[in-house]
């Protein structure tokens, strides 16, 4: 795993806003992604986690971008804050070994468990993480400002 560094915020941020106004149109408002953008997805914002712990890292195919995750410690667990993959890419097993990738670290680090949150009508990407050992432990309704909410469930693999 190769960790970013700030000066790689602007290219995850770009990548950022096209996977997700690609993937997420069909899951949920545009008015919402576009405020989860702004929010949370912009190079500011992305440079911001970065100072604050979290580890962003690309998921590759060969030399090229396919896609990116981050990941932060919080006390025995591993969150993983992100996980993207652009579209050209899904399908191809980048994600699987992403998640190896994952795994690996969060035991190296020591930690007891990794988890997520996934939005709740994400029903491939529930099957998917299901299908790697995932469970969910809990369905989650999080405030993140401005009226928008996330309905999410929460995911944990336990190492």
């Amino acid at each position: 795993m190769i960790i970013c560094g700030e000066d790689e915020a602007k290219d995850i941020s770009k990548m950022a806003w096209d996977i997700w106004t690609d993937y997420y149109s069909t899951i949920i408002t545009g008015d919402d992604i576009g405020y989860i953008l702004k929010t949370f997805q912009t190079e500011e914002a992305i440079k911001q986690q970065m100072r604050d712990g979290c580890l962003y890292s690309y998921i590759m195919e060969g030399d090229v971008r396919a896609g990116y995750f981050a990941i932060q410690p919080e006390g025995d667990s591993l969150f993983i804050s992100k996980f993207y993959v652009s579209k050209e890419f899904r399908g191809k097993g980048l994600g699987s070994k992403a998640l190896k990738e994952i795994f690996e670290e969060g035991r190296a680090m020591k930690m007891k468990k990794a988890y997520l949150h996934v939005n709740k009508h994400n029903l491939p990407s529930i099957k998917i993480y299901k299908h790697k050992g995932f469970v969910i432990t809990s369905g989650d309704k999080i405030d993140i400002g401005n009226g928008y909410f996330m309905d999410d469930y929460c995911m944990e693999y336990y190492f």
